[in-house]
């Protein structure tokens, strides 16, 4: 925090802690600041309004009205100032409370000095400054992520959004909708014959033609590479899905001129209309993918609706939960362990658990049977046999002679809601003998804000035990800091998408900067995900990062592989030896 002169709002009735709060500010050292002083709810959020403050101390009482009130018509009016809350007497349920709405702080009056006044107000500025730099990447980013660069054409995520909204707009007026799955027949030649950049231009044409057909109401996006994805909204009936899709067949009939080649682009598309062939995005997208490919067998250039005997999805993923609740009293999952890295030392510090299913000679991925373990609640049983799988092993390691280990196990949502989590944590320490101190809880900040009464007494119950806990994919969910000084984090885990172009990227480098100050100023560790690049590697290291995992460093091995691995490593000279 810089040696400025901060503008202080205090928001209060009583002129008797107007004195004390000024007294305190002047008791600070090498710090000045300018205090104003609003007695009421009126007058103080005509104040807040104007963003002119670097932090507002306010009191929980203000006659008719309480400080979280205020607080809340602040943010609503658009005022981005801090607020620090001052109350009586210590109240849990105020201090939740307090999290929830936005507060930087709650303080209680009584127990308030000069040096902890000073440290809340610099902690209020100084995640203030991050959670802005957070907001304006991801508002950059978010604005990047819905279009094309290419053609303009909004991209698959704007598309997605925009097909659940035509969705509900469906129910609730009970109308059609159809949904067009595009692909360009013979596209690869053009790339390979020639080049990228006619192929560029090609896929710009096109989306132009494409969307001079379409009414303002309907959507086309680039759904990727050489495919086109188009909904059609509000139809009176199937009839004119079909003229459509023939309009857009035509469109693309004449040729196209293109740095002195006359090209040909045909289109082959597949339809499925809701209700009749799905009722959600994921299906109504799969079923017209599935026609597509139906009308690329029949000859290209043409369309196919969607029936029901063209693929058999729903089968399958029937299929597929039947084979995964048998899957664990088969003995078929497996974990596979990433070594976490501290930055310095170059040390092997850890491993993260990670899930792998292999079902007889198919190793299944992650990303196709988690999210099934999740929606059918299967997550719960598989996520205690992780757990007690990993610290099984962790303790199979160490009495093999490897140094200590600190183990880190993701935990789901499934395993907090059904609140007994410190419960199985306990149990599963006590049946395999693992010191808890070497066990780390991996979490998300969406199952933090789900229940946070639930989950800042599980997590300290887990605490208490000596086990760390970890945020995961830092950055990616609230981007609320709050709870890094509420709830008892141990270590912080920068998602990989901050990572990625941290050398490249000056908005991503600076938030990447900011977490890491801001976790080392809270004493929390950080450790980076997804370090692919030896310049990802110098950058954190030379910014005080705790410690890394990533491909550069290490994959996910099974068990005796990782151990293996291990072993070479240590027999490896150390880093500036002779």
């Amino acid at each position: 925090m810089d040696n400025r002169t901060l503008n202080v709002l205090l928001i209060d009735d009583d002129e008797d802690d107007f004195i004390m709060t000024r007294d305190l500010l002047e008791d600070i050292e090498d710090r000045h600041f300018q205090l104003e002083w609003a007695r009421g709810y009126s007058h103080a959020l005509e104040k807040v309004q104007r963003n002119d403050y670097d932090v507002c101390l306010v009191d929980y009482r203000l006659g008719e009205y309480n400080g979280l009130q205020l607080l809340v018509a602040a943010q609503d009016s658009g005022c981005r100032t801090p607020f620090i809350l001052f109350t009586g007497q210590t109240n849990k349920e105020i201090d939740v409370e307090a999290m929830k709405a936005g507060a930087a702080d709650f303080l209680v009056k009584g127990e308030i000095t000069g040096p902890l006044l000073e440290r809340s107000i610099r902690y209020a500025i100084e995640r203030k400054r991050v959670e802005d730099k957070l907001a304006e990447a991801a508002e950059r980013l978010a604005q990047l992520a819905q279009y094309d660069d290419l053609t303009g054409l909004p991209n698959r995520s704007l598309f997605r959004e925009r097909l659940d909204r035509a969705l509900a707009r469906s129910r609730r007026n009970n109308s059609m909708i159809a949904l067009m799955f595009l692909d360009l027949d013979r596209f690869k030649a053009v790339n390979d014959t020639l080049g990228h950049d006619v192929g560029d231009h090609l896929l710009k044409a096109v989306a132009k033609r494409l969307r001079r057909c379409l009414r303002e109401v309907d959507t086309v996006a680039r759904w990727g590479g050489d495919e086109f994805t188009v909904i059609l909204e509000d139809i009176p009936e199937i009839r004119g899905v079909s003229i459509v899709a023939q309009k857009l067949i035509d469109a693309l009939a004449p040729p196209f001129e293109l740095r002195e080649h006359e090209l040909f682009a045909t289109t082959s598309i597949g339809i499925a209309v809701y209700p009749s062939c799905g009722e959600d995005a994921e299906i109504l997208t799969k079923n017209a993918d599935t026609a597509m490919y139906r009308a690329k067998a029949q000859g290209r250039n043409n369309y196919q609706f969607y029936i029901d005997e063209m693929n058999a999805h729903a089968n399958e993923r029937l299929h597929m939960e039947n084979k995964l609740r048998r899957a664990l009293e088969r003995e078929e999952f497996l974990l596979h362990y990433q070594p976490i890295i501290e930055l310095g030392s170059d040390t092997v510090i850890g491993a993260e658990a990670l899930l792998r299913w292999q079902n007889a000679d198919e190793l299944i991925s992650p990303a196709d049977f988690i999210p099934l373990l999740e929606e059918t609640g299967l997550i719960v049983p598989v996520g205690e046999w992780v757990l007690n799988a990993a610290c099984t092993q962790n303790q199979a390691w160490r009495k093999s002679g490897l140094p200590r280990l600190r183990m880190s196990v993701n935990l789901s949502a499934r395993q907090f809601q059904g609140h007994n989590l410190a419960r199985t944590v306990r149990r599963t320490v006590e049946e395999t003998g693992l010191d808890p101190q070497m066990l780390v809880l991996e979490i998300t900040e969406g199952i933090i804000m789900e229940d946070s009464q639930y989950s800042s007494d599980a997590l300290a119950e887990a605490g208490a035990m000596g086990i760390e806990i970890a945020m995961d994919d830092f950055g990616t969910g609230y981007s609320s800091l709050s709870y890094l000084k509420r709830f008892p984090i141990d270590v912080l885990k920068i998602d990989r998408s901050f990572i990625r172009d941290i050398t490249d990227d000056p908005d991503d480098a600076t938030i990447v900067k900011a977490i890491i100050a801001m976790a080392r100023s809270l004493r929390i560790k950080v450790v980076a995900e997804g370090v692919e690049t030896q310049n990802q590697l110098d950058f954190l290291g030379d910014h005080g990062c705790h410690a890394v995992q990533g491909f550069l460093l290490g994959r996910p091995m099974p068990a005796e592989v990782f151990a293996t691995w291990f072993k070479e490593r240590l027999t490896l000279p150390t880093k500036g030896a002779a």
